[in-house]
């Protein structure tokens, strides 16, 4: 008779083989008790059955979890990638575009702005984009050429990012313009004149390149001998004139400069500059200024070209040495026996009149005289010097016309009390090269008509400032600090951008030294 429980086979009423052979001992849930269980309706014990419907059991809760997580972190994402419309400022004008993104620059690429390195994208509230866009600069220093995109706001600030930095004379040039190295790197935007037109802010804009053209010129030194006195300097300006010009050499009618004035300046250029003195020289008809580089009276005289009489003395002697100021007659000499009429004709003469207001004039006519007379007469420079009178009259009497002319002193050339002015009174603070001039250094001898007349018509005095009319329009009031109050009444050559030169009149110890200050543009 066979046993209930065979060796090596299952208990009775247990199942197939082939459900018994799908849990073994390594298919069990690990840790789960091997203790035999009753099989309903007595049947023999079954091992591991509650193990295995527990571990079924949490296997599905399980998965009943992970499937509630991942339908509450759609919602959620739903909540946070909504469709919304963003705004974004970008090369003056705006874009609206619907996005779920919550990256900036995904939402900037979709709307189809492109961004070039050095380009800044900035959030601007929730739903705006700002796209702020780099300045493409071709920056020259030290013999090297950089091609720089940069975010920075002054020439100062992107030095500072590029490692480069600036000695006390070296100097910036925008766009071929001399500016402070506090300067905006862009240039300023145009200024509206008092007429209403509009005018550059410094920069040649005509020509103006689409990108900002940096040059950093290193400041060298350089001698200067001067009339035989050598000094040591420095400067970082193109030419021999703008360098003598920057530290303060100041160049005369006659005055010889060797090399050339329009000479590159290079790293140990020596210039000479030979200061020609001024003499005043009579002649028998004319007053003439020269300016001379002579050692005496008479080289000055025949360098000069000037005719002189076929008998005539100089004083002082020809072998006087040159001093500035000096006054050389010439002085003809002439002699005759005259016994005649002579027609005496009226004179003109010029007198000061305080109670005329400025530019008027006054003119008291005069007339014709005629004069008899009987004399023997010596003349130098076609003036008596000795004679012997016989007999004189006059019939008429001759009468010098008088000329009364304004002693008063241009409204523009008025210097107001330098206390500053009110905040009220300010229009607006600008940064400038300021240097000084006067009637000498302006380039016309004594004897020009306009020796000292501005490009206004006023004469240059202590308050007329010459400035470029594109950047300080002129008829503009002024105030600079350690100046005063003053009018823009002039221009110049080498007036240009930024740069204004304060008026002295000559003879007046000069207190100013050329430098970059804020100056004020008063209402």
């Amino acid at each position: 008779m066979d046993s209930p429980n065979p060796v090596g086979g299952y208990p009775e009423g247990s199942g197939s083989e082939e459900t018994h052979r799908r849990l073994t001992r390594d298919d069990a849930p690990r840790g789960a008790r091997k203790e035999p269980v009753r099989s309903p309706q007595g049947s023999a014990p079954s091992f591991f059955a509650p193990d295995i419907r527990r571990h079924y059991a949490t296997r599905r809760f399980r998965l009943q979890v992970a499937g509630l997580a991942a339908l509450l972190a759609v919602i959620a994402l739903a909540g946070i990638f909504r469709v919304r419309d963003v705004t974004i400022f970008a090369d003056g004008s705006t874009t609206t575009i619907a996005s779920r993104s919550a990256s900036e620059g995904v939402i900037v690429a979709h709307a189809g702005i492109e961004v070039a390195p050095g380009d800044k994208i900035e959030a601007a509230g929730n739903d705006a984009i700002v796209v702020r866009r780099a300045t493409d600069v071709l920056l020259t220093v030290d013999g090297r050429t950089f091609d720089v995109r940069t975010q920075a706001v002054s020439i100062a600030e992107l030095l500072v990012d590029v490692g480069v930095s600036l000695a006390q004379d070296d100097s910036v040039h925008r766009n071929r313009v001399f500016v402070s190295p506090d300067a905006p790197i862009t240039p300023p935007p145009a200024l509206v004149t008092r007429d209403g037109s509009l005018q550059s802010g410094g920069d040649d804009r005509s020509e103006m390149p689409a990108l900002v053209l940096l040059n950093i010129r290193r400041a060298m030194p350089f001698a200067v001998v001067e009339n035989g006195q050598e000094l040591q300097l420095r400067s970082s300006r193109e030419t021999v004139a703008t360098a003598l010009r920057d530290v303060g050499v100041r160049l005369g009618p006659g005055d010889r400069v060797q090399p050339p004035l329009d000479t590159e300046l290079s790293t140990g250029l020596q210039i000479h500059v030979e200061h020609a003195a001024q003499v005043t020289v009579t002649l028998p008809e004319a007053k003439i200024s020269l300016y001379t580089l002579s050692d005496n009276v008479g080289g000055a005289l025949e360098e000069s070209g000037i005719v002189l009489p076929t008998d005539f003395r100089i004083s002082p002697t020809s072998d006087t040495r040159i001093e500035r100021g000096m006054e050389i007659h010439v002085i003809g000499i002439s002699e005759e026996q005259v016994q005649d009429t002579e027609r005496i004709a009226r004179q003109t003469l010029y007198r000061p009149d305080a109670s005329l207001a400025y530019g008027d004039r006054r003119v008291e006519q005069g007339q014709d005289g005629i004069q008899y007379r009987r004399y023997r007469i010596v003349y130098e420079n076609s003036e008596a010097v000795s004679r012997e009178l016989e007999a004189e009259w006059f019939d008429p009497e001759p009468v010098d016309t008088i000329i009364y002319y304004s002693t008063a002193v241009p409204r523009a050339a008025v210097v107001i009390p330098a206390e500053g002015p009110d905040e009220s009174e300010i229009l607006r603070t600008i940064n400038v090269w300021a240097t000084w001039y006067n009637p000498a250094s302006a380039g016309r001898p004594p004897s020009d008509p306009s020796y000292g007349i501005t490009a206004t018509g006023v004469p240059v005095v202590r308050g007329v400032v010459a400035t470029d009319p594109s950047v300080i329009p002129l008829g503009t009031r002024l105030y600079v600090p350690g100046y005063g109050y003053a009018v823009a009444g002039d221009t110049g050559g080498g007036i240009r951008g930024n740069v204004i030169d304060l008026g002295y009149p000559d003879g007046v110890q000069v207190d100013w030294r050329s430098r970059w200050i804020d100056i004020y543009i008063l209402g």
